[in-house]
């Protein structure tokens, strides 16, 4: 009885945690920091030096290259078109459930 009302308790136990468990709020307030200084830090210098403020890509190479969203929508197309194919191969390369253990 006692383990369990000592589990609901909701204080934190720094005992048995790791470091990046004790600080996981730490570290993703840091990521969300550096993220916002890199988007200030391209928007002040990207036009001091010349450069895009978000990356241009290549030059297109058929017409629905210079779509919006053309890479994203053709990865995720592609993405899905691996996974049923996949599926598809999956009984050709299927094992038994006990082919280790024989």
């Amino acid at each position: 009885m006692n383990t369990e009302s000592n589990n609901l308790n909701h204080e934190p136990s720094t005992g048995d945690q790791s470091w990046f468990e004790r600080n996981v709020n730490l570290i993703i307030v840091g990521l969300v920091i550096a993220c916002v200084a890199t988007l200030v830090a391209q928007a002040i210098c990207g036009p001091v030096f010349g450069k895009p403020f978000f990356y241009e890509g290549h030059e297109a190479h058929f017409a629905p290259e210079n779509w919006f969203g053309f890479q994203a929508i053709f990865g995720f197309v592609a993405f899905v078109t691996v996974v049923m194919l996949g599926r598809l191969l999956r009984p050709l390369v299927r094992r038994e459930e006990d082919y280790y253990d024989s």
